[in-house]
């Protein structure tokens, strides 16, 4: 069976499940395959993610009426609604944090704390531990180009997406600075969504990313990560 169809069932079975839990019970690994599948799931009309009560996206089926076949009832609705939740991208704040966590624990390290980014928690977005050696990450996502809030969803927005991305990378950079300062023994990284707009800024800003000692972790959107000046 399809991970596209063992994961339909099991939303059927246990709505409002997330994707750790998907993956945990199904066995699909890495957790960015089962975070994918559900939302091209979503994307098709076949279940609904929305926040939860863990505070992550849950999974939930879409019902229709008894005996109506459920891609028939999809194809005869009006226009699918505007998604309005940013969290439904790959490449939002919350969900890049959570394939870097996922990285990193792979790969022999503690996680010591992860900000909550729907809540918009402030302080260090992911700080690592593995023997001597700690990160403190700051995490950025990319820019939606239309808006998400109920009054406007859908709505292109007035600001060119790679513009706010520049801000958002100076940003990035600035805390990162600080936590170095914050953290002596460290190493400061930035994490960001493999975009072509952050693509530059990196390569116009590298001498300085290097002389700073600061590091890059850069995810892809099938989840897998390319790590840029990380000495351990």
């Amino acid at each position: 069976m399809r991970h596209r169809d063992r994961i339909t069932e099991y939303v059927t079975r246990f709505p409002g499940r997330d994707d750790d839990e998907i993956s945990k019970a199904l066995k699909i690994y890495p957790r960015q395959t089962v975070n994918l599948e559900c939302r091209k799931l979503q994307a098709a009309g076949l279940i609904e993610r929305r926040p939860c009560q863990s505070g992550k996206l849950g999974n939930y089926p879409v019902l229709v009426s008894p005996g109506v076949d459920k891609k028939s009832a999809i194809a005869s609705n009006a226009p699918p609604p505007v998604h309005t939740s940013a969290t439904e991208d790959w490449f939002w704040e919350g969900n890049v944090a959570e394939v870097v966590a996922a990285y990193l624990k792979a790969s022999g390290w503690a996680i010591l704390s992860q900000a909550d980014t729907l809540s918009r928690a402030r302080g260090v977005d992911l700080h690592a531990s593995r023997g001597n050696s700690e990160l403190v990450i700051e995490v950025k996502g990319y820019p939606s180009k239309v808006y998400r809030d109920a009054r406007r969803a859908g709505q292109p927005k007035a600001t060119n997406p790679t513009l706010q991305a520049g801000h958002w990378y100076a940003h990035a950079l600035l805390k990162a600075i600080r936590l170095q300062s914050m953290f002596d023994n460290a190493h400061a990284v930035i994490a960001l969504p493999d975009f072509p707009r952050y693509r530059t800024l990196i390569e116009e800003t590298r001498p300085a990313l290097c002389k700073l000692g600061i590091a890059l972790m850069i995810v892809a959107e099938a989840g897998t990560i390319e790590v840029d000046g990380l000495v351990e």
